[in-house]
């Protein structure tokens, strides 16, 4: 249908920042989205959900330019637009904000500010930083101009992504899954800035997997399944959790059941880490005299805000990362290396999936041998027959569903590459898996069976160590959670003992 043809917004209504209809794209054989539409308005804040692989990046990357539409129109405060490129949308006052922030580490954040705006005029950077501050303080950002972008969590750094896009002009924002990396604390922050943007009069699309958020954010929300808009601009109140999961999975999401049986801890650890001692990659001490067990059958989940060495006590944990003192044991044979870990029968889901485990242009069929266990002896070759039915057999018992053996990893979103990461190793039968952040960036239904593969690798005696942003799931499914504070365990909570507000005070405050 010819945009001309839409019917003119009614008299005394505003009209839609954004208005889509009829948007189509093939790639091959794959229909990533069929007849979908939507509309944003000024001052909104719209919810796009649906379980991964649903078309949703897809569906934002037309929006922005990148590609291009075989079907659909688009109006733009109700002129046809047609952006051919993410400079023309932004022209439009379109920005968006990628999953992967698009920063350069080493520069400053007025300097990464300065290589997104329209070309013209050289601005000074003095005066530039000064236009930062200025825009930082009227949209409540709180972001400093002359900070490195690599001294900032990642919550500052989508704070400077935000306002790079809003000094571009931007009155419609895309926002693609911006919460999947922050700690709880940086979320609250970061809704509490598109609440006070939405208060100023812009659109926001919003990506997310958490119903939580849609609920504490969104005024209307749109659900994708398998490439087609399901429930289009509804009322998030109007339906319950239920409900929605159903719409994005075709079929309802039974509650997670985790039972707890006793821990044997006369037998030796699946891990133990004794007086543990570590520097992180910029040198200073990440992890301080560091004493931990994780016994077979059992889940220890490791809580912590962002940045307070869970990273390098899962890197500790498995190889990856050397230790200044102490010593890492796995069922009592002494770790000094990830090929010693492995052999050990630890498996490892990165913090970081496609920065640690990722060939972009491999496809997921070749991340297969990748785990370290099956590449055979260099020069004979890889047994590609008996790697395609290994993985097809693993994709099937395991039930992530992972995307077609042929997508390169560069095409796919950040959940479809967790499911391959997941399902590389979680097929393996292993003593210890350590998993950091395991159902980070996946639908309901993928978290759901996320948790079950863990619980289910717990009941055939693997212990578990899984670092968390997410207190809920801890609190669901661990025996024990350990709490990290600048490197510290801050302290401990047995299962039968969970306090949330308790486990929120260790997190930021380090126990004696």
């Amino acid at each position: 249908m010819d945009a001309t043809t839409q019917a003119p917004t009614a008299p005394g209504r505003q009209e839609p920042l954004l208005k889509i209809g009829g948007f189509t794209k093939r790639f091959a054989e794959v229909v990533a989205n069929d007849d979908v539409g939507f509309d944003v308005m000024p001052g909104e804040v719209h919810a796009l959900v649906g379980e991964n692989g649903a078309g949703k990046s897809t569906l934002l990357k037309m929006i922005y330019g990148v590609y291009k539409p075989d079907a659909g129109w688009m109006l733009v405060s109700g002129q046809e637009a047609t952006p051919g490129s993410p400079a023309e949308a932004r022209a439009l006052g379109i920005g968006m904000v990628f999953q992967d922030l698009r920063l350069v580490p080493a520069l400053t954040v007025a300097e990464n500010i300065a290589l997104a705006l329209p070309t013209g005029p050289r601005l000074k950077i003095g005066a530039l930083a000064l236009r930062v501050a200025e825009a930082s303080e009227r949209f409540a950002l709180g972001v400093d101009p002359t900070a490195l972008v690599q001294h900032l969590s990642i919550g500052e750094r989508q704070r400077v992504e935000i306002l790079k896009v809003l000094m571009t002009g931007a009155k419609l924002v895309i926002l693609d899954e911006p919460t999947s990396v922050l700690a709880p604390q940086e979320v609250e922050a970061l809704l509490g800035v598109v609440r006070h943007l939405r208060d100023q009069g812009l659109g926001i699309v919003i990506v997310t997997h958490k119903l939580r958020e849609v609920r504490a954010i969104a005024d209307r929300v749109t659900v994708l399944r398998g490439g087609r808009t399901v429930l289009v601009g509804a009322d998030p109140a109007a339906h319950s959790d239920d409900a929605l999961i159903e719409a994005m999975v075709g079929r309802s999401v039974p509650p997670l059941v985790a039972l707890r049986d006793a821990v044997d801890t006369a037998v030796p650890a699946a891990l133990h880490l004794a007086g543990v001692s570590a520097q992180s990659d910029r040198g200073h001490q990440a992890l301080h005299d560091v004493n931990l067990r994780v016994y077979p059958g059992e889940v220890v989940g490791v809580a912590g805000v962002a940045g307070s060495g869970q990273r390098e006590l899962c890197e500790v944990a498995t190889g990856l990362r050397g230790v200044s003192s102490g010593t890492v044991t796995l069922a009592g044979t002494p770790v000094r290396s990830p090929k010693a870990a492995a052999s050990a029968g630890a498996v490892c889901v990165p913090e970081d999936p496609v920065a640690d485990s990722v060939v972009s242009r491999f496809s997921v069929l070749d991340h297969m041998p990748l785990d370290g266990r099956t590449m055979p002896p260099s020069g004979l070759g890889i047994a590609w027959a008996a790697i395609r039915r290994r993985t097809d057999e693993a994709d099937s018992r395991l039930g992530l569903r992972m995307a077609p053996r042929h997508r390169k990893l560069s095409d796919l979103s950040g959940g479809n590459i967790q499911r391959v990461i997941l399902t590389r190793e979680l097929a393996i039968d292993s003593s210890l898996v350590v998993a950091a952040y395991p159902t980070r960036g996946l639908d309901a239904a993928n978290v759901r069976r996320t948790q079950e593969v863990l619980l289910e690798a717990r009941a055939r005696g693997a212990g578990v160590l899984m670092v968390s942003e997410d207190l809920d799931e801890l609190m669901s499914m661990a025996d024990r959670i350990v709490v990290m504070h600048d490197g510290h365990i801050s302290g401990e909570l047995p299962a039968a003992g969970f306090d949330r507000q308790r486990l929120g005070q260790m997190m930021v405050e380090r126990v004696a």
